[in-house]
């Protein structure tokens, strides 16, 4: 799945809630439903992560670099087939409910 921001003053309902303006969420768009929702305005793809595997450069990164972009299903496909990048997989965000962890303590000093 992939991650969108709505960027227009309207809610966004999908299968899984409700989203307004400047909040993010995930879901599995076809390419052209995607496109169309980037195009009006309506949705901003959430840029991920690639690393450069071919021997060209992409996006301002040369082959074994990373980088960051919104890339559109269409874009990033055609990469990835053509052996240019790969994903670079990120863990999911915390929902913004759950409570931050803990931090550890850690002890001072130590017993001589």
């Amino acid at each position: 799945m992939r991650r969108y921001k709505v960027l227009l003053p309207l809610t966004v309902h999908t299968e899984d809630g409700a989203y307004g303006q400047g909040e993010e969420f995930q879901k599995e768009f076809t390419a052209e439903q995607e496109y169309e929702n980037v195009r009006s305005g309506l949705l901003e793809i959430v840029p991920r992560r690639y690393k450069v595997i071919g021997e060209s450069n992409v996006y301002g990164a040369d082959p074994g670099e990373e980088f960051t972009a919104p890339l559109l299903m269409g874009a990033e496909a055609a990469l990835i087939e053509g052996g240019s990048i790969e994903p670079i997989e990120e863990s999911e965000p915390e929902p913004e409910d759950s409570p931050a962890p803990k931090p550890k303590r850690t002890r001072k000093g130590g017993k001589t």
